[in-house]
């Protein structure tokens, strides 16, 4: 079963069947990044033209990464954090539209409303004056059902219930939150997040890089790491009460939820941390080699530009997508391998994944695989 074309740079997930295995169990499968080979052998002008080309998601925050870890391997720019409003808006774009929109086949979110979908496209320009007041409306009548200010103050399992049940025929989202229970949920630990504002940890990714296979299963000191919202507010009360209970899908919606909500009623104007959205680092690893990350909405972003006489020789990016969906125990393949203890059919686990990787958002397109019956 395919859930969306997947192609290179797509992420496959296999299926084991019981068998082979002697139960169902799905793996994720490295990625085929080698589409980003298409940026080396060429001018630092066709690499940037041909990135642009490449990611149609969150193109703006590539692009600024790209150009700032080039700036560092010339040797300017090299910087502990500068805030991108661009970059800002368009993660919090991004996070609306990949809440509202359903992977193929999937029947449980509602078609959102045209003037919803015009109103998210308004919001995206770059022209946009009135970008937070816009913001704001759009997560109170499109997305919460409620205004921001009233769901920040939820902080327990019950106020999320609450939530739920009260919108969820004003909220396509609330409404797909509340199928979450015909399935139960799944009891998963919590893993440490993902920060590169600890310089130790930026230079345990720049040694890593070194390594192209780091890309296929990255991983800080031999852990994987959380990212994306999660990561960046998984302290809340309502996230950690959520979790504590055993609700750990509930728990990555509502982190997704109340990272949008506190950014509408704070605004770009609030004092940035070193790892919120927007906010850029650089730093130069060598003559011609720089390298420079940021938060983007699905999370950590890294780029790795290494370019000689005029020419770049080498691109290394690490994309949120790698670290949540990592082969050796990111995240999805957790969540996976417990999925694989329930005595279901695999029509009903098929549909548990499909239902699951929206909370996860990959930006890449997914596709499901049968393992051959001689597997081992």
């Amino acid at each position: 079963m395919t859930i969306q074309g997947a192609d290179r740079g797509g992420l496959f997930i296999r299926v084991i069947p019981p068998e082979i295995s002697g139960g169902f169990r799905f793996d994720v499968l490295p990625r085929d990044l080698s589409h980003l080979q298409l940026l080396e052998g060429v001018s630092e002008c066709e690499a940037l033209s041909r990135l642009r080309r490449l990611f149609s998601l969150c193109g703006i925050a590539q692009e600024r990464i790209a150009i700032k870890a080039l700036e560092a391997a010339h040797g300017k720019g090299e910087n502990n954090g500068c805030f991108d409003e661009e970059v800002f808006r368009e993660s919090l774009v991004e996070s609306l539209r990949s809440l509202l929109l359903p992977l193929a086949g999937d029947p449980l979110l509602p078609m959102s409303s045209t003037a919803s979908w015009q109103r998210l496209g308004l919001l995206g320009k770059k022209q946009n004056s009135n970008f937070l007041s816009d913001f704001r409306f759009f997560l109170e009548e499109d997305l919460l059902g409620e205004a921001p200010a009233i769901f920040l103050k939820r902080q327990t399992v019950q106020e999320w219930r609450h939530w739920l049940r009260n919108n969820k025929e004003k909220s396509p989202v609330a409404h797909r939150a509340e199928a979450f229970d015909s399935e139960g949920d799944i009891f998963l630990p919590r893993m440490s997040g993902l920060t590169l504002s600890d310089r130790r940890c930026a230079d345990f990714v720049a040694r890593a890089l070194d390594d192209r296979t780091f890309l296929s299963a990255p991983h800080m000191n031999g852990d994987a790491r959380e990212t994306g919202s999660l990561s960046r507010i998984g302290d809340h009360s309502l996230v950690n009460d959520l979790w504590s209970a055993g609700f750990s899908r509930h728990a990555r919606l509502a982190a997704r939820l109340l990272e949008l909500a506190s950014f509408s009623v704070q605004g770009s104007g609030r004092p940035f941390a070193e790892d919120d959205l927007g906010v850029l680092h650089s730093c130069r690893l060598g003559v011609g080699v720089g390298m420079a990350w940021g938060q983007t909405s699905r999370g950590l972003l890294v780029h790795r530009w290494d370019v000689q006489q005029g020419e770049v020789q080498d691109v290394r990016i690490l994309a949120p997508t790698e670290w949540i969906f990592s082969p050796k125990g990111g995240p999805f393949s957790l969540w996976l391998a417990a999925l694989g203890q329930r005595k279901k059919d695999l029509g009903s686990l098929r549909r548990l994944v499909v239902e699951t990787l929206w909370l996860f958002d990959p930006c890449a397109p997914v596709g499901i695989v049968e393992a051959p019956s001689s597997a081992g």
